[in-house]
């Protein structure tokens, strides 16, 4: 599923979206949501109905755009009278994936597809893609996988180890320390990060994985890495009553600059 309102910056979402489900096999949903399309807002009657019938169109000609250049796609479209993060956040709950670009529309719907994605990212119900304009091809063809100090991150583990296996490339893991003090700990930095991948490694022992352990902030150290991946997987808590999933200052600081793709991947929930 890819969230779809015409800009350039969207673009680039729809494009990897559209390749990740010929990759996968998958049909594509294409969603456009707006609250202008809300029966009873400002506009009249006959300028409403014009712009559904525009807004139809967008989609409709997007789609035949995508067949032209995937003519196997199955194509799929959800136009909504709503608000477009709590659209998508809602279609999350039954789809595999959603995929959003960084930046939308603007002009008079005031439309930052950035703050959707961000929404959509700290509340979706599945893995979560967010496209940086002009980064949807990467620069790189590994995937990486930034790994936490608590190593509760087993969703994002296995669906990192899976999509580096469906691509057919290497997994690097990353995990950041700033300083290592005693001589032995990064040995056993290096042991407690490959105890955590264990059990993904022996379940897919075709993906070739690197350990990365760069002595510097998580969020510098997973932007640097973004500059020659083709994708950044990372993992969010999700909190049990509802209330979307646990970012943090890291993930917030990587989905606005990462020069790649991100997932997040909900783990599972808490309290």
């Amino acid at each position: 599923m890819v969230g779809v309102d015409g800009s350039s910056g969207a673009a680039g979402a729809l494009d990897w979206a559209a390749d990740e489900a010929v990759r996968r096999g998958a049909p594509l949903l294409l969603v456009h949501a707006s609250k202008l399309l809300e029966p009873g807002n400002m506009l009249k009657e006959d300028a409403l109905e014009r712009l559904r019938e525009e807004r139809r169109h967008l989609l409709e000609s997007t789609r035949e755009g995508l067949l032209g250049e995937r003519p196997d796609l199955r194509v799929g479209l959800e136009l909504a009278d709503d608000d477009p993060a709590r659209v998508l956040t809602e279609l999350s709950r039954t789809a595999p994936m959603v995929v959003v670009g960084t930046r939308g529309a603007g002009g008079f719907e005031r439309l930052l597809l950035g703050s959707v994605g961000l929404h959509v990212a700290a509340h979706g119900y599945c893995p979560v893609v967010v496209v940086p304009r002009g980064g949807e091809r990467g620069r790189g063809e590994h995937v990486v996988l930034g790994v936490d100090e608590r190593h509760r991150q087993s969703a994002a583990i296995g669906w990192a180890f899976a999509e580096a296996e469906l691509r057919g490339v290497r997994l690097a893991a990353l995990r950041a320390v700033n300083g290592y003090g005693a001589p032995g700990q990064r040995i056993g930095e290096e042991m407690m990060l490959s105890e955590a991948l264990a059990g993904q490694v022996s379940d897919h022992p075709d993906v070739v994985v690197e350990y990365r352990l760069p002595e510097t902030s998580a969020a510098r150290a997973l932007v640097e890495a973004s500059e020659d991946a083709a994708l950044l997987v990372l993992g969010a808590r999700k909190r049990r009553l509802g209330f979307g999933t646990v970012l943090g200052r890291v993930g917030h600081a990587v989905l606005r600059h990462s020069a790649c793709p991100v997932v997040v991947v909900a783990e599972p929930e808490e309290d």
